[in-house]
């Protein structure tokens, strides 16, 4: 029998269909195995944005809630008086909805000092809170923070105001190099981006400072930490500002004149520009938990105290420690 006839022979045919009808299972069992992988994958990609979207929604409606009882708080306020305290701040509520389980809080923004009213709307340094932030950086014992370097980056011109001061020069030498802002801080982390300043103390500034819109943070004195309540009094001691918090925990101040003639201020100058008891921008800091995952929420909240209307400034996502407060079910 010769070459030719042996392999068309019929044994040698169906061994051949046989090995191709194996190849072919072969590769349709690896297709459907990688099929159902990928289907497997996506079902789970799938689910995980159904549940962070759910659970983003439930922070937006907590978000929504938190307006309603800033804006019941202002009626109340319309009635009385234009006060706000620590004692509506001082508690996160921790809500159970459905398959979710809600933390909140509000924090009062305008017991700080506003970085960005280091300088007028003009771009010229102002004196008085130039003051104000130099003695709380004292009193924290902050020395990599300067003060010209901030109104640097807030100033839109490239003269330095001070020894201290940093324009483009500064930046521009850095690796990697970049411009300075040249208006107002949008976001407290850009105090990072400044000179000289170490993580420790930007953490330790944080609590006590703010950056909202140039010209509206009023210092509400009913919520300023004793820190912040230092740098508003030049010589106000330890055991003084004690005493000013007590007699403020007892009884918030109603108007900035019960605040001078606090017998903790006796013998004391106070100048009282810019001061207020009241507060008109607050945050609203809500962390959600569902199915395992997490999303966190902060977002700013301005209430105009002539009318109470209420505008969403800003949102965050981005802080992962936002629950700071005791905690109280609603």
């Amino acid at each position: 029998m010769t070459r030719a006839t042996l392999h068309s022979s019929p044994r040698h045919q169906q061994g051949v269909a046989l090995m191709i009808v194996i190849l072919v299972f072969a590769l349709v069992t690896i297709l459907s195995v990688g099929m159902y992988n990928r289907q497997g994958l996506f079902l789970q990609t799938a689910g995980n944005i159904a549940a962070q979207t759910q659970a983003f929604q439930y922070a937006l409606a907590s978000e929504t809630y938190g307006r309603r009882l800033l804006k019941a708080d202002w009626d109340e306020d319309a009635k009385d008086g234009f006060v706000d305290d620590l004692e509506q701040v001082k508690s996160s509520l921790f809500i159970p909805v459905e398959e979710a389980f809600l933390e909140a809080q509000f924090n009062d923004v305008q017991g700080k000092l506003n970085l960005n009213d280091l300088v007028d709307l003009a771009g010229t340094p102002n004196a008085l809170m130039v003051d104000r932030l130099k003695a709380l950086l004292s009193r924290l014992a902050i020395d990599s923070v300067k003060v010209d370097s901030i109104i640097d980056w807030l100033d839109e011109n490239q003269e330095s105001s001070n020894f201290d001061g940093a324009e483009d020069d500064i930046y521009l030498g850095l690796v990697p190099a970049y411009r300075n802002a040249g208006q107002p801080i949008v976001h407290l982390s850009e105090l990072m981006l400044l000179p000289e300043i170490t993580p420790d103390d930007y953490v330790s500034l944080l609590t006590h400072v703010t950056v909202l819109p140039q010209g509206k943070g009023l210092i509400n004195v009913n919520t300023a930490s004793a820190e912040v309540l230092q740098s508003l009094v030049t010589g106000l001691t330890d055991q003084q500002v004690e005493q000013l918090v007590a007699a403020r925990d007892d009884k918030p101040w109603e108007d900035i004149a019960s605040f001078k003639a606090d017998p903790a201020l006796n013998g004391l100058a106070v100048d009282t520009t810019d001061l207020s008891v009241h507060s008109e921008f607050f945050e609203i800091a809500t962390r959600i938990t569902l199915a395992d995952r997490v999303v966190r929420l902060k977002s700013l909240i301005y209430r105009n105290t002539k009318d109470g209307v209420m505008s969403v400034l800003q949102r965050d996502q981005g802080q992962k420690y936002l629950i700071t407060k005791d905690k109280a079910e609603l």
